[in-house]
C-alpha cells in the first residue's frame, strides 16, 4: 500500500499519465479526512459522507473506497502539508469544479452539526490554497448550512 502512494506522489514520470486519474480522488480523500478530523473527532456522520462525496464529487467507484480511504489516511499520516494534496485540485478542476468542491467540503463540515473553530481556519487554508476568494468561500459556506 505503501509503495502505490509513494508512485502516486513521486516526481513526475513515464507512468504520470496512468497516476494522473488516481492523483485526484487521493488528494481529495486526503483534503477530506484533514477536514473530518480538523475538530479532534471523527463523528459517524462524518464518516458516512466521506464516501459518499467521494463517489459523487471525484468519480470514486464504491468497490475502490475502502482501498482508497486507507491510502488517504497513510498519505495524510506522512504528509507534512496539504500543498501537494490542494496542488493536484489546482491543476485538474476549473474554477467553478473548485467551488463545487469546497461545498462538497462544508457539507462534511457540517455532517455533525457542529462548525468547530479549527475546521472553519482549516476550510479558509484550504480555500486560499484551491485559489478561492473569500466571498466564494463563504457563499459555498451559506449554501451548506442553509440546506
Amino acid at each position: 500500500m505503501l509503495k502505490r502512494l509513494l508512485q502516486v506522489f513521486s516526481a513526475p514520470s513515464a507512468q504520470e499519465s496512468s497516476l494522473s486519474k488516481d492523483r485526484i480522488p487521493l488528494a481529495a480523500a486526503v483534503l477530506l479526512l484533514e477536514v473530518a478530523h480538523a475538530d479532534g473527532e471523527f463523528h459517524q456522520a462524518e464518516q458516512d459522507l466521506l464516501g459518499t462525496l467521494l463517489v459523487e464529487n471525484f468519480g470514486v467507484a464504491e468497490e475502490s473506497l475502502v482501498e482508497l480511504l486507507e491510502l488517504a489516511t497513510s498519505a495524510r499520516a506522512n504528509s507534512h502539508d496539504l500543498h501537494q494534496f490542494t496542488r493536484e485540485i489546482n491543476m485538474a478542476f476549473t474554477q467553478p469544479e473548485k467551488e463545487q468542491i469546497i461545498t462538497a467540503i462544508w457539507q462534511l463540515v457540517y455532517a455533525d452539526d457542529h462548525l468547530d473553530h479549527y475546521e472553519e481556519a482549516l476550510m479558509r487554508q484550504l480555500g486560499s490554497l484551491i485559489g478561492l476568494s473569500h466571498r466564494q468561500l463563504i457563499a459555498a459556506k451559506l449554501l451548506v448550512a442553509k440546506s
